[in-house]
C-alpha cells in the first residue's frame, strides 16, 4: 500500500484505492474509489465528491437493489433538483 504524507492538494482528482493517507488534507476533491484498501490517519476530507468505479460502483448498484443503499441522486439538466437514478 502506497503511504501518501502531508500532501496539501485543493480541486484535484485522487485516487483512493492501495493507499494510506497519514496528515494530509484535501479542499473540493473528486475522491475515487473502486474497491481497494484505503485508510487514513489524521487526514481531512473537506467538501469532496465521493465517486464510485469498478467493483465499489458494482457493490452500490447491488446493496440499492436491496433497498440497503439509497441510489444516487442524478443531476437534472435543466438546474432543477436532483432525480433518484433508476437501476
Amino acid at each position: 500500500m502506497e503511504v501518501i504524507e502531508n500532501k496539501v492538494a485543493s480541486g484535484e482528482t485522487i485516487v483512493l484505492d492501495d493507499k494510506h493517507f497519514v496528515g494530509c488534507r484535501y479542499k473540493d476533491c473528486k475522491l475515487i474509489y473502486s474497491g481497494g484498501d484505503f485508510t487514513s490517519t489524521e487526514t481531512a476530507f473537506e467538501n469532496c465528491q465521493i465517486i464510485l468505479s469498478g467493483a465499489a460502483q458494482k457493490t452500490a448498484a447491488f446493496l440499492g437493489r436491496f433497498g440497503i443503499l439509497k441510489p444516487p441522486a442524478i443531476p437534472s439538466p435543466l438546474g432543477g433538483p436532483p432525480k433518484p437514478a433508476v437501476h
